[in-house]
Formats: C-alpha cells, sequence, structure tokens
C-alpha cells in the first residue's frame, strides 16, 4: 500500500513529494561551535555583528559559549541578550552549559530563552572525560532539567557522542529524561563517524519511542555533515545545528548554506520563513572576519555556485535556468553567470553576449567569433573584456554588402 500513492502520483501526472520533513528548526551555533574552529577569534563587537545578522536571516535558536569559559564571558553574553531583545529579535538565545548548577545559574543571569545542558554518554568519554556511569549521568541531566524549569527556562540535554553510545545506555537516559519533562534531546555526532544510515536508524528510534523534541549536531570529519543531518530530518529530528560556513572543532559541522539548499531543492516551504537574501551576506560577513575565503564548493554562496561554462551547459540555460540549476540564485539576492572567456564556450553564450552588447551579427558572424574566443582562450586565459574586444573588433560578414 505503501508504494501505491507514489505510483498513481506519477501516473497522473503529479510529481511526489521527495522529502517526509514536514517542518524543521535550525540552532546555529557560530557563536559557540565555531569559535572552536582554529581560526576563529571574535571581538565581543563581532560576535553582535554576527547574532544580529543571524537574526535577520531569521534563525530559529542561536546557541553561545558558556559563561565561565573566559573571564568576562558573562557579561558579554547579557549584552548580548539584551540587544538581541532590544531589536525585536525573534531567534531565541540558548546558552551552553555543564550539567553544573554553578555554570547553570550563570547562564541563567544572562536572560537567555533557555540553557543546553551536555554531558558525554559514549564509554570514551564516561573514561576520558568525567569518569560517571551511565546512571550517574542519567541522574545529574534529569535534576538539572528541573532546576532549569524550576526556573521558568527551556531545558535541552546534549548527549555528547551519541552515535558511539550503546543504544541501551542512551534509551536508559532518554527514557529518564523524557519522565523528567526535557524540552529537547540533542543527539550529536561528535566524531563526524556515523553513517547517513546509522544516523537514520538511531534517530528513529527516538522519536517514535518520546515526547521530547529531538535535535541532532552533525560533525563533518568525514564528509557527511549535511547528509547526515538529512538523514535526521527524515527520520522525524526536529532541530538541526548548523554553523555559518559549516566552521568548528576540526573539520567543523553541518553549514547553514548546506542545510538551507538541501531543504530548498527538497520543499520551498521547508525555509519560506528565513530571510534567504541574508544567507549570503552571513557567510561573506564571516568569512572576512576569520580572513578565509567562502570554500569554493559551499553551496549557494560559494563565488562560482551559480556559474556556468560548458557551451552545452550555457545553451539549456539561456532556454531553462532549471536545466542544469536545482536551486534559483534569485532567491538568494545572487545572480547567475555564464564564463564565457573559456576555450568551450558555445556560440550560444557568444550570441547572448552580443545582445547585451546591442549588437546585431549573424548566425555565421557569431560562428566565427566563437571560433576566435575558443583559440585565444586555448593559448592562455583571458576575460570577459578580451572576449569583448573580439566581439568588438570582428567585421561583420554583411559589411560592405549592397542594399
Amino acid at each position: 500500500m505503501e508504494d501505491t500513492e507514489p505510483q498513481n502520483a506519477a501516473a497522473n501526472g503529479i510529481t511526489p513529494r521527495r522529502t517526509n520533513i514536514k517542518s524543521v528548526e535550525i540552532l546555529d551555533t557560530t557563536l559557540r561551535e565555531g569559535e572552536q574552529f582554529s581560526r576563529a577569534h571574535f571581538s565581543f563587537p563581532q560576535k553582535i555583528e554576527i547574532a544580529t545578522a543571524l537574526a535577520r536571516f531569521g534563525v530559529d535558536y542561536i546557541e553561545v559559549g558558556s559563561p565561565v569559559s573566559y573571564p568576562n564571558a558573562l557579561e558579554e553574553l547579557t549584552t548580548m541578550v539584551s540587544q538581541l531583545k532590544k531589536r525585536n529579535s525573534n531567534s531565541k538565545v540558548l546558552v551552553h552549559c555543564r550539567v553544573n548548577q554553578e555554570d547553570v545559574d550563570m547562564a541563567l543571569e544572562t536572560g537567555a530563552y533557555g540553557i543546553n545542558l551536555f554531558m558525554g554518554t559514549s564509554k570514551f568519554l564516561q573514561k576520558a572525560s568525567h569518569g560517571k556511569s551511565v546512571e550517574e549521568v542519567s541522574k545529574l541531566a534529569c535534576n538539572m532539567v528541573e532546576y532549569v524549569h524550576s526556573k521558568g527556562r527551556f531545558a535541552r540535554f546534549g548527549a555528547e557522542d551519541a552515535f558511539r553510545t550503546d543504544l541501551k545506555d542512551l534509551l536508559y537516559i532518554c527514557a529518564a529524561l523524557d519522565e523528567a519533562g526535557v524540552d529537547q534531546v540533542d543527539f550529536p555526532d561528535t566524531v563526524g563517524g556515523a553513517t547517513p544510515f546509522e544516523v537514520y536508524d538511531r534517530i528513529l528510534e527516538f522519536t517514535k519511542r518520546f515526547r521530547f523534541k529531538v535535535e541532532f549536531h552533525g560533525h563533518n570529519d568525514t564528509g557527511c555533515g549535511v547528509a547526515n543531518a538529512l538523514a535526521a530530518m527524515e527520520a522525524g529530528a526536529h532541530c538541526i545545528n548548523v554553523t555559518v560556513m559549516g566552521i568548528g572543532e576540526r573539520n567543523g559541522i553541518c553549514s547553514l548554506s548546506g542545510l538551507v539548499s538541501r531543504l530548498y531543492s527538497l520543499d520551498r516551504e521547508l525555509v519560506k520563513q528565513y530571510n534567504l537574501v541574508e544567507l549570503p551576506k552571513l557567510d561573506k560577513m564571516v568569512a572576512t572576519i576569520l580572513g578565509v575565503p567562502i570554500p569554493h564548493d559551499m553551496p549557494i554562496t560559494a563565488p562560482n555556485a551559480f556559474t556556468h561554462k560548458a557551451g552545452i551547459h550555457t545553451k539549456a540555460i539561456l532556454q531553462d535556468s532549471q536545466a542544469y540549476e536545482v536551486l534559483r540564485p534569485e532567491d538568494f539576492g545572487i545572480r547567475r553567470t555564464l564564463d564565457i572567456a573559456s576555450r568551450i564556450t558555445g556560440k550560444h553564450a557568444i550570441a547572448a553576449r552580443v545582445r547585451e552588447l546591442e549588437l546585431e551579427l549573424e548566425d555565421a558572424d557569431i560562428a566565427i567569433i566563437t571560433e576566435k574566443v575558443r583559440h585565444a582562450a586555448g593559448l592562455e586565459p583571458i576575460s570577459l573584456e578580451n572576449v569583448d574586444l573580439i566581439i568588438k573588433s570582428h567585421k561583420p560578414s554583411s559589411a560592405g554588402k549592397e542594399d
């Protein structure tokens, strides 16, 4: 029966829905996870600039670091929360905290919407980090969730290294947290070693069994950050962690641009609540602050993300942009470009440039110019200015003919 509806839809000329995802919330952790990127050292004015830009884009949550992470952290976090409230931001600020009442009390002082508690749950972290048993972790987490709730705040718990934690241990902790009324539980792929199939299977266990909302935080050590985020959402995860350009510890995590492009390509309704034209500005801002280029393969915001070069591509794009684009650049405030200054350019691209220059040339002239451009670009790299010079210096074959 499950296959009947898609088959009938296809038979009736209706495109079947490509995803089971109904909605998603984005938690941006550039100001926490992102600060763990080796090149990151944000000044306080830069943090305010980033937080304000994230709020303009409309992320659902902005996660910030612990108030005990450096000497004036509490003062900075309190000011940031206050400034975002003054701007009537809809983005909710969450403070990242150890399961420690002293830390939590300081985090509550900031006025933030909620507290993101975390503690290692795998055997690796039980041994190398805190030295506590699963039972002890569970009791500490539940007590602190109840404490945060007693202060009227949102309480989330992060099971650090969830995908290397025995499933029975995670289920034990989650059952206790569910009973304690935790709002959300984060399942991080802390070392980035999980496959999309493992993420889907494990996240499905939690979305089927428990009442709390499920969150996913996926590192990119093996290049699966976005793919694993998609798997988590398909399994019912409600909230996904991202950073601008995917920056973070080691190889970072799922990027904001990557997540948005993935969701947009499946169903634009999933990202309609976000101000998409702010996304390229965000990536450019953070790249400038860090002194690094936007990666050449970053979805949406890479310098050549919407540049078409091959002749067969440019011909099709001029007819219908969907021929070689799954994303609409104009929805992100970006213009597509045709790279016609190459040895693989095509006559349709050259003809389009001739029209842009408000010139009129016969098809035979376009063909000649195309070959001239290909020849010149084959000898050495050329620019659009070189192409324009070739076009303008060409003597039309109709020149000198009698009327």
